[in-house]
């Protein structure tokens, strides 16, 4: 299994510039998870996820759970300052975490590893210190844990977003793909005709720190609309969103 993303590295705090969270349904690529934490702060009613990486899931697991029992010093201290690697503060977690979350971590014990050592150890991917996760915010932290407390648990989709359509049919407000296109073998119209498909009004097609003119234009070309915004780690990254009335 690919190692995980420990914090997102998009600036996920403007995305209510483009896109309508209230009472929303969405569907989110889960990454760090802080995608689907986002729209939930943002009004979301119901988030689904989906990756092709399992140990994301564990990962988010962990996370969840953190967030949900824990205070924001306790979890700070464990995800930020220990970068995982806190037993005390595991110990506490445990008796909450599903059964296959807790024999993971345990196995890793067991085995003599580190939980930090299932992260992308690069400050690219884990951001913490840069404002753009919301959560870190005292007074976010807690509502965000109100909210989780009163809320379940979110359906999750192991797969490629080529494959979502074989898990979901339903339809969703918004859909956030984060950079996936980045991995999939498409030109910009058959990756426009395949979110075309997926019954969404809202596409978050790609989160980017880089886009020349030529990709620009392209994008342009095959009815995307694209958004130059505050960067997290550059002066400036870009959203490519997809509407369902461009064609």
């Amino acid at each position: 299994m690919e190692k995980v993303y420990g914090f997102t590295n998009e600036n996920i705090n403007v995305f209510p510039e483009f896109f309508n969270f209230d009472n929303a349904n969405v569907l989110t690529v889960l990454g760090s998870g802080d995608q689907y934490f986002g729209a939930l702060l943002n009004g979301a009613r119901d988030v689904e996820v989906f990756d092709i990486n399992y140990l994301a899931w564990y990962h988010f697991l962990l996370k969840y759970t953190a967030i949900k029992i824990l205070s924001y010093e306790e979890f700070m201290q464990m995800f930020v300052i220990d970068n995982l690697d806190n037993l005390i503060i595991y110990a506490k977690l445990r008796e909450y975490l599903p059964d296959e979350v807790k024999y993971f971590f345990d196995k890793l014990i067991g085995l003599g590893r580190s939980f930090s050592s299932i992260k992308i150890k690069n400050t690219i991917f884990d951001n913490t210190k840069t404002n753009n996760v919301p959560y870190f915010n005292h007074e976010t932290y807690y509502q965000l844990q109100s909210i989780l407390q009163n809320s379940r648990m979110p359906e999750f989709y192991n797969c490629n977003l080529l494959d979502i359509s074989k898990y979901t049919k339903k339809a969703y407000d918004v859909s956030l793909f984060s950079n996936v296109y980045h991995y999939l073998s498409l030109n910009t119209k058959d990756y426009r005709d395949f979110l075309n498909k997926i019954n969404s009004p809202e596409i978050l097609a790609l989160y980017t720190w880089f886009l020349n003119r030529e990709e620009k234009k392209e994008f342009l070309a095959n009815g995307f609309d694209v958004y130059q915004i505050p960067g997290v780690l550059h002066q400036d990254d870009y959203i490519v969103k997809l509407s369902r009335r461009k064609q």
